[in-house]
């Protein structure tokens, strides 16, 4: 009897702090797709094309109230750009360039329910460069058979970026289920990220996420 009885009370007590768990803190992981570009001064920027790639991650919400909420995530991100343009060396007709970068980003976030499943979120992120590389692939016409030649190297250029970035970022988060949920955000860095070209230059991302949770 004492052994039912105490089997019932730590069901009991199970339940109750698994729904506390689900009522007061939200956690899980999330991955999508980056639509990344560099926006800034300079002539320059504005030739930069979108690039898309990915991001993966985890996070979790801590509600301090109902409709209120702190999040926290932990996130690899691709960003990036690419672009197209004539080369000053007479032997080669365009340049076509693609800049890989990837982040480990932390994002802190203000969450607030505004109707239903419906959360608009924003805040901050600090995000750490791991890697920048180029892949230039150079085009040229042959004048004795008349076909395009190209040639494709890789060059390395972390060193040109600021390693850690400073953003501001916002967002709409929708449930789909209790374990499912979609996500839009829109992200900008405050800092210049470039150190080579003059004036400024920010990392810009719309990032498009799905995401399971516990």
């Amino acid at each position: 009897m004492k052994l039912t009885s105490l089997a019932i009370i730590s069901l009991l007590f199970v339940s109750m702090t698994t729904n506390a768990q689900q009522e007061y803190f939200e956690y899980g992981f999330k991955g999508g797709v980056n639509l990344s570009s560099i926006s800034g001064d300079g002539d320059k920027v504005s030739n930069y094309d979108t690039k898309a790639s990915m991001n993966i991650g985890g996070y979790g919400l801590y509600k301090i109230l109902p409709k209120l909420g702190i999040q926290a995530e932990l996130l690899y991100s691709e960003q990036g750009f690419s672009e197209r343009f004539n080369s000053e060396n007479v032997n080669i007709d365009e340049i076509k360039s693609l800049t890989r970068m990837q982040y480990i980003n932390l994002p802190v976030l203000v969450s607030y329910n505004l109707i239903e499943q419906l959360w608009i979120e924003g805040g901050v992120q600090v995000g750490y460069l791991v890697d920048a590389e180029e892949e230039r692939e150079e085009r040229s016409i042959n004048n004795e058979s008349g076909q395009l030649d190209s040639a494709t190297k890789t060059i390395d250029q972390t060193s040109r970026y600021e390693g850690l970035e400073l953003g501001l970022l916002g967002g709409l988060r929708y449930k789909l289920s209790q374990n499912f949920m979609i996500q839009a955000r829109y992200e900008k860095s405050i800092n210049d990220i470039d150190k080579e070209l003059a004036g400024d230059q920010f990392n810009e991302v719309w990032s498009f996420s799905i995401g399971f949770l516990f």
